[in-house]
């Protein structure tokens, strides 16, 4: 993952600063736009791939509770829509619903926040699963600072500046400046999606 050294705490003091707003605006809410920003930037444009290997014996009943999967420090824990695909084996599985994963096969699907699996060799291979990693939500801590980093390339802690001017001034009813700054915010996030591109691997999925 990204990680800009900058402090959530940090960046949520200077922009309250700097915000010409009458009213306060709660920490809870930078928070909330926060996280809302950080986990909609790594789920669907970031794509950061990570791989977990599960021993087949812990699929229980044909279903794997994503929670025994370990995942790095600083990231979320896995959930099920951010799987990108399963292996079993070397065979890779076809995401399908409830009802079919029943039915064929050689499938993968959601099953009440678990990971239907319907593959024959779990037991021999386990399972590889291929996901998109997400960092963990902030929090306010008990000494009434936010916890955790802006988990973004140093140069673009501007577009979630943005994005944090924009909610504030939006909740504050100054429609203007909030337009401003989520325009403001639509332009870097063009930006950040070219910048990205450009660092894409050349070869593979």
């Amino acid at each position: 993952m990204f990680d800009s050294g900058i402090s959530a705490e940090e960046l949520i003091l200077r922009l309250d600063e700097e915000a010409d707003i009458a009213r306060p605006i709660l920490k809870q809410s930078y928070i909330e736009w926060l996280n809302a920003a950080e986990q909609l930037l790594y789920s669907e444009i970031i794509h950061e791939q990570h791989k977990a290997e599960i021993d087949g014996n812990n699929i229980i009943d044909g279903a794997l509770d994503l929670s025994v999967v370990t995942v790095p420090d600083g990231a979320d824990s896995l959930r099920f829509e951010d799987i990108y695909t399963v292996f079993c084996g070397d065979r890779q599985l076809i995401r399908t619903n409830r009802a079919s994963g029943d039915i064929f096969r050689d499938v993968y699907f959601k099953a009440d926040g678990a990971l239907g699996i319907n593959c024959d060799m779990t037991r021999i291979y386990g399972i590889r699963l291929i996901y998109y990693i997400r960092p963990k939500l902030k929090t306010i801590g008990s000494d009434g600072a936010a916890n955790g980093n802006i988990m973004l390339p140093p140069e673009f802690v501007p577009l979630i500046s943005a994005k944090l001017r924009g909610e504030a001034y939006k909740i504050a009813n100054e429609d203007a400046l909030s337009a401003k700054w989520i325009n403001d915010y639509n332009i870097l996030l063009e930006t950040f999606k070219a910048w990205l591109s450009g660092k894409q691997s050349e070869f593979g999925i």
